[in-house]
């Protein structure tokens, strides 16, 4: 039977990912075996663990449309693929 959190091998962007609920989705992202970017204005002072990784922080403000096609081009460019978009907020 496959495991429906198991994220191995898949490549998660989570905005507002530093911090409240975005952080946890990026924990648990990570858990599941995800790599995960968070992206968001600044960064946090910790990145979220989980799972043995840790997620990357790409700046990005969500309004500015350059930005989130920045922020998409380097998770292709780190990791190649992008499977899941979580668009937090908070």
């Amino acid at each position: 039977m496959n495991n429906p959190l198991d994220f191995a091998g898949k490549t998660v962007i989570v905005t507002g990912g530093g911090k409240g609920i975005g952080r946890g989705i990026a924990e648990c992202f990570l858990t599941a075996g995800a790599e995960v970017v968070i992206c968001g204005r600044s960064q946090p002072d910790t990145l979220p663990q989980g799972g043995g990784r840790e997620a990357v922080f790409t700046p990005c403000d969500v309004r500015d449309y350059e930005q989130v096609e920045a922020c998409v081009n380097f998770t292709l460019e780190r990791f190649g693929r992008l499977d899941v978009l979580v668009n937090n907020a908070g």
